[in-house]
């Protein structure tokens, strides 16, 4: 009989079969163990780790280990080795149920504790700036575990939004790199490993002495190479390498900011060779990559389309040596976006540039490996009429004992779309601006000076100083780092998504985040152009375009678009007081020509549309294809916006009585119900403080009615829905959400549970204080898991619907029970917010506490604890965490650190209004005192919160705030303009 063994049914580990093995073995014990064969019965284990790491695998790369411990493990034996306290190491063999010693040879166990010796800094460490520091020859605990971003700065230039460019770079400097929307300067790696984010050869490169080579940059553990670091910083990496043979080789990978004249996007390599020896050595420089297609679509269907519409070219100086490669398309419109790459060669005083090129991978490799090419000592400088866009070039110095030459590499990107001039000419004339600029010296130092100084100001908005000296570090320095990436980038680009999603019109979230910090450094009229450019993704009708790179995409098909744009609006104008930003024109989605209208227009027809106009038979909003979460699709036949506003003119057209809400049997979201009431109740205060009481009363009214929906048809007993069903004429389904829906996959749970409801009903005031309580008890119940709340219970979609994340998705994994952890935050700014306003002190409590135990789950550095099983990135937040294992899964960019950095201002108690800013904190019970900053670009507040060990908030009244020593009443502490810093204290008694 056959037995299908799968993956989430396997019960039996490797780790259990060694401590059955070993009996003696302390069960505190961190181990590794890997089964012999698939009997599953015998195992070879490593005990006495600091955390479980891949130490079998690793001692099995040592071919004299790997026959050693084999040998001992035939005939169905077990072995183990144990670390002992002082690194000394230890076998012992487990057979026929005996366990005996093993005396080792001595030189495998000098190899063994060789192996073994470093195994707690094979995740590498986070240093006191944040800063992720690895070695290379280490293994790897994910695919997005050793990654960092990197990003241009377009701030001032046209366009920002979707021109500022951005990489993902590995500890090797491999990756991909990206200038306008999804433009690739760097090619990505279509094939189905996540670990390659970009085609390998990018960014690397050869040394090559006596014709032969002596180091590869992507190959750490080569016999020549003595050690290998990586240091990770916020928006710039840097590799070291020292060689036996006496080198010393530092890499610094960053991207220029903009300067005016210069390609839109340059990414800069700067790479340093130092000769360690007392002799003069001849070394060559060969550095490669890819270039990436312009006709993305033929990856899918035509490749040798991709090859045969380009050529190789270069541009020379008079002396014959190659200012730039670069390909050369043949279709027109492909030409508005050139790609190049640049070396500068300086040696002494001398600046040299190569004279030497390759445009072909196959003839550079030949019948070796991109590791160990064949054809390196001398590239062939043939021009080639087609192929992918591959390049090598390279250059000799002489290099003197001592001495350091330097390699200056550009890659980059001119393009049309921020000059409608863009040509031949042009391109030759950005490319020559930036050779003529960088052959100064000193210039490329004063760039990179550039993109740490801006990174710094950026995260000055507010720093943090807790008793938790990791936690203030990742609030301080990566935190914001990932807010600023993701304002421009967002889920379109990191280390495993290599395909070309666009920026969608929800992820206007990262602005809620990053506008504080734009608005700290003056760059508020930035944050204006960052609010256009989205507003005028929003059709006349009040519905939004779904996603947009320059044409905007999918028209009201997710029916939560355009009211996330509501929230961003508000928060602006709280922080900057700006209210005249409503009467400003904006373009008009979808017309043709283009029509204006103001900001605020804008915004009463997204209010109209998602509350009179594409409501459904309980007042509530259409959920459309889906709303926030892409994985609840319920309605098959669903329609989009444009046929929406269509049939709707139909409808009254025929009716007469345009204040009729579309009629259609299609499902509510209530999650759109509670997004609406915030974005109605905003703009309650948005339209007052405008001075437009005929529309604030209008609102107020629509505010009433809709909050009374709420209650009447999505409250159900114990939880608020998340979806009402109109088309089951039975009944057998009328809602999908809290206890009693029928839709339960779990036969242990009456109903399914979503995170959201709970967290939306509070963040919209639609929940009072019983049903928070209720929520809570089953949040608690059926959402925690020890790895965080989860995002749904068990769910049978496939009764309802055919293309739900319970059809694509195993349990536990992303929106099937996953933990969404850009949710999950979304919770904790929730429970924040619910801990300040609850009259129940003891409630206050429970939800302050969880809060805080969610935000350390997702804190990214808490992974360092574990690093092989909760893998991740240590500095950068995923999207996801699995339910079941723990682990960390992407992609690396999501509304997740938004959202962390939104509940964490929540939390110390900031909160901007026109009237000053308002101080509420809530810090966790067991800290007694926790200051920071808060620099509004006017002024720098000093805060300081003391209290007694325990659970304090301002609701109760045992609070005292002074401002520069002197007792405020209230916690409106007032706006300051002076650009002089102020100290606040609040202290709880």
């Amino acid at each position: 009989m056959l037995e299908k063994l799968v993956a989430r049914g396997v019960k039996t580990t490797p780790e259990a079969v060694l401590r059955n093995s070993f009996k003696s073995l302390n069960e505190n014990s961190k181990v590794d163990a890997m089964f012999t064969d698939t009997t599953f019965k015998s195992v070879i284990g490593v005990s006495g780790l600091p955390f479980k790491v891949p130490a079998v695998l690793q001692l099995l790369k040592s071919r004299d280990v790997s026959e050693y411990l084999l040998t001992q493990a035939e005939n169905g034996a077990s072995v183990m080795v144990e670390i002992e306290s002082n690194g000394s190491v230890s076998v012992y063999k487990s057979a026929n149920g005996e366990i005996q010693k093993i005396e080792v040879p001595a030189e495998i166990k000098q190899k063994i504790e060789t192996l073994l010796s470093n195994v707690s800094n094979w995740a590498g460490h986070l240093n006191d700036k944040g800063e992720h520091v690895i070695d290379l020859r280490t293994p790897a605990p994910g695919p997005h575990f050793y990654v960092n971003l990197l990003m241009g700065n377009r701030i001032g230039f046209d366009h920002a939004l979707q021109t500022t460019p951005k990489s993902v770079v590995d500890r090797l400097g491999r990756g991909a790199f990206r200038s306008h929307a999804a433009t690739q300067v760097l090619a990505t790696r279509w094939d189905m490993r996540q670990e390659e984010g970009g085609f390998p050869a990018n960014r690397q490169f050869y040394l090559v002495e006596n014709y032969k080579k002596i180091f590869y940059s992507a190959d750490p553990n080569d016999c020549n190479i003595e050690s290998a670091t990586c240091t990770h910083s916020q928006n710039h990496t840097i590799i070291e390498y020292r060689t036996k043979c006496g080198l010393s080789i530092k890499r610094t990978i960053f991207i220029l900011p903009q300067i005016e004249g210069l390609p839109l996007a340059t990414e800069v390599q700067r790479i340093e060779v130092t000769n360690l020896t007392d002799k003069e050595r001849n070394i060559k420089l060969v550095y490669t990559g890819m270039f990436g297609t312009p006709a993305t679509h033929a990856i899918f269907e035509d490749v040798l389309y991709t090859n045969v519409i380009m050529q190789s070219s270069i541009m020379r100086k008079d002396d014959g040596s190659i200012i730039a490669i670069t390909p050369d398309y043949y279709p027109e419109p492909f030409r508005e976006d050139m790609r190049f790459h640049t070396m500068m060669v300086r040696n002494g005083d001398s600046l040299e540039f190569p004279k030497e090129f390759c445009a072909n991978y196959n003839e550079f490799v030949g019948n070796g490996t991109l590791e160990d090419p064949e054809n390196i000592s001398k590239l062939s400088n043939h021009f080639y009429r087609k192929g992918p866009g591959f390049f090598a070039l390279a250059s000799e110095v002489k290099l003197g004992a001592g001495k350091t030459a330097v390699f200056d590499n550009f890659t980059g990107l001119s393009s049309n779309k921020v000059n409608p001039s863009f040509n031949e000419e042009v391109f030759k004339k950005e490319v020559s601006n930036l050779v003529d600029k960088f052959s100064n010296a000193g210039e490329v130092e004063k760039a990179l000076e550039q993109v740490i100084k801006f990174a710094e100001r950026y995260s000055s908005f507010m720093q943090l100083k807790t008793e938790d000296e990791e936690f203030n570090t990742y609030f301080n320095k990566n935190l914001p780092f990932q807010v600023l990436y993701q304002t421009f980038v967002s889920r379109s680009f990191c280390q495993t998504q290599k395909g070309y999603r666009e920026i969608g019109f929800r992820e206007i979230q990262d602005l809620y985040a990053s506008m504080y910090y734009f608005v700290s450094m003056g760059e508020g009229d930035f944050v204006k152009q960052l609010l256009k450019e989205w507003c005028s993704m929003i059709f006349e009708f009040g519905y939004a375009y779904h996603n947009f790179f320059w044409v905007g995409k999918e028209p009201g098909k997710w029916s939560d678009d355009a009211l996330w744009f509501v929230q961003a609006v508000y928060r602006y104008i709280s922080l900057t007081g700006d209210i005249k930003f409503l009467d400003e024109e904006v373009e008009v989605a979808g017309t043709n020509p283009a029509a204006k209208r103001p900001v605020y227009e804008t915004i009463k027809a997204l209010i109209k549309y998602s509350a009179q106009i594409s409501i459904g038979k309980h007042g509530l909003p259409l959920l459309d294809n889906a709303d926030w979460n892409d994985c609840l699709k319920l309605d098959n036949d669903f329609i989009d916006g444009i046929t929406k506003e269509k049939l709707y003119k139909e409808q009254i057209a025929k009716s007469g009585n345009s204040d009729e809400p579309f009629e259609s049997d299609y499902s509510e979201s209530v999650m759109n119900a509670f997004l609406l009431k915030v974005a109605i109740d905003e703009m309650i205060q948005l339209s007052g403080e405008k001075g437009d009481a005929e529309y604030k009363a209008q609102l107020e009214k629509m505010s009433s009615k809709l909050f009374d929906n709420i209650q009447k048809h999505a409250w159900k007993e114990d939880f608020f829905a998340r979806v009402l069903f109109n088309r089951f004429k039975d009944g057998k389904f009328t809602y999908l959400g809290a206890k009693g829906d029928n839709l339960s996959a779990d036969p242990e749970i009456d109903g399914s549970y979503f995170l959201n409801s709970f967290s939306w009903s509070i963040l919209s005031d639609s929940a009072d204080e019983e049903q928070i309580a209720i929520m809570l008890d089953r949040v608690e119940k059926y959402l925690k898991t020890p790895y965080g709340l989860k995002l749904v219970t068990p769910t049978d979609l496939g009764r309802v619907a055919n293309d739900t994340a319970t059809g694509h998705y195993f349990p536990g994994d992303r929106e099937n029970g996953g933990v969404f952890k850009h949710a999950t935050m979304m919770a904790t700014a929730a429970m924040f917010k619910a801990a300040k306003t609850v009259k129940s002190k003891e409630l206050a409590a429970r939800l302050a506490n969880m809060a805080y135990w969610m935000v350390d789950l997702v804190a990214p550095f808490r992974t360092m604890s574990n690093p092989f099983e909760k893998a991740g990135n240590p500095r950068f937040c995923t999207q996801y965490n699995n339910s079941e294992t723990g682990e960390n899964i992407g992609p690396m960019l999501s509304g997740t650190s938004t959202w962390l950095t939104l509940t964490l201002m929540s939390a110390f108690g900031v909160e901007y209004t026109t009237q000053g800013l308002i101080i509420d904190p809530i810090i966790r019970e067991g800290e007694q005192t926790t200051s920071y900053s808060v620099n509004t670009g006017k002024a720098v507040y000093n805060i300081t919160i003391k209290k007694p060990k325990g659970f304090y908030r301002s609701a109760d009244g045992n609070v005292k705030i002074s401002v520069d020593g002197k007792e405020i009443e209230g916690n409106l502490v007032p706006l300051f303009n002076d650009n002089k810093e102020h100290n606040v204290e609040v202290l709880f008694s």
